[in-house]
């Protein structure tokens, strides 16, 4: 079931599932705009009897301009993800890792891991976690490559 009220050059269209008791809306032909709505307000989805509030507080919200900012995303990339992109675009192959060595107690552990590069070369890492230890292993590499 849709249902459109239009204002100036925006129509706004409340459609529902057939088994869904609540619509969803969009902005006609406008789906930036659909998305800065959807993020400024509390309810996305809506019962049919209050409909006839949520098109007037819709347009109101288009009228004053007034919509949330998205945070910006974070875009510090994982270590390991950037060397492995470069290292594949570099070499048409994938980087390697493994484990190396590990030492001391269980609850303690320091363990070693090696990233090994199509060509041989191969980068050491060291910490309590074999995650972190793969990140220095990445972060050694990066850094030694020119990319940090």
């Amino acid at each position: 079931m849709l249902m459109k009220f239009t204002r100036g050059n925006n129509t706004i269209v409340f459609y529902k599932k057939d088994d869904d008791e609540k619509y969803s809306f969009l902005i006609k032909d406008n789906p930036e705009l659909t998305e800065q709505i959807l993020y400024s307000v509390k309810k996305k989805r809506i019962k049919k009897n209050k409909i006839k509030y949520a098109v007037d507080g819709i347009f109101d919200l288009i009228n004053s301009n007034k919509f949330k900012e998205k945070p910006e995303m974070k875009t510090e990339t994982n270590p390991i993800v950037k060397l492995a992109e470069i290292v594949q675009k570099q070499y048409g192959a994938n980087i390697e890792t493994q484990v190396i060595g590990k030492k001391g107690p269980e609850h303690c552990p320091e363990i070693e891991v090696e990233i090994i590069f199509p060509d041989g070369k191969f980068y050491v890492g060291k910490a309590n976690n074999k995650k972190v230890a793969k990140q220095k292993a990445a972060q050694l590499a990066l850094k030694e490559l020119g990319y940090e």
